[in-house]
């Protein structure tokens, strides 16, 4: 004999249980998530309430529960801890909305931001330095400096194979090449704050 019921709420647990064994595979399990769930509600409830802390975020949360119970309790074992597994199921499904929460925070756009536009600065005085003015000031440095100044920039040798070329120390190449760059960047400056006079 088939029954159609579309609510049990007035039914005693009993009666609905017996009317769940008249109806059909798909009713029947309908009708025994409808009696695990009602025992245990106000307990989910009130768990969700505590885990989020607010009572409309807690409904949502039990009905994503609710949702998640009902698609997988063809897989419930009877006999086991009903309680134990709603509880589980509310539990993971909290967890996944706070993943999915803190995963959108780091997602937000761009564009939902406000960025003060940055300073405008000035072109570094380098910037308007003409090959013709870092010839020049290359020119201008002593012998011993130019030499390990080109020979390191122009050719790319190491400080070894600068050292063996000019017969002196490594160490001394060092030496040398850093006060060739000191030498330049003093040359170069003078030859910026000229052209900014003229």
């Amino acid at each position: 004999m088939m029954m159609t019921i579309t609510s049990f709420e007035s039914i005693p647990y009993a009666r609905a249980a017996a009317a769940a064994r008249a109806c059909s595979p798909t009713a029947a399990r309908r009708v025994a998530f409808d009696l695990l769930f009602r025992e245990h509600e106000g307990a989910l409830r009130a768990f969700a309430r505590r885990l989020c802390g607010s009572q409309t975020d807690a409904n949502d949360l039990v009905q994503d529960a609710l949702e998640r119970a009902l698609r997988a309790f063809e897989t419930f074992a009877p006999g086991t801890n009903e309680r134990a597994w709603l509880f589980t199921i509310l539990h993971h499904a909290f967890i996944d909305r706070c993943r999915r929460a803190a995963t959108e925070r780091r997602g937000a756009s761009i564009d939902d931001f406000e960025l003060a536009a940055p300073e405008p600065t000035a072109p570094p005085a380098w910037a308007g330095i003409s090959p013709e003015q870092l010839d020049e000031a290359v020119a201008a440095l002593q012998d011993e400096f130019r030499a390990v100044y080109q020979l390191h920039a122009a050719e790319s040798l190491s400080y070894q194979e600068i050292a063996e070329r000019l017969g002196i120390p490594a160490s001394t190449v060092g030496t040398r090449l850093n006060r060739a760059r000191r030498k330049l960047r003093s040359l170069l400056q003078q030859a910026a704050m000229a052209d900014d006079d003229a």
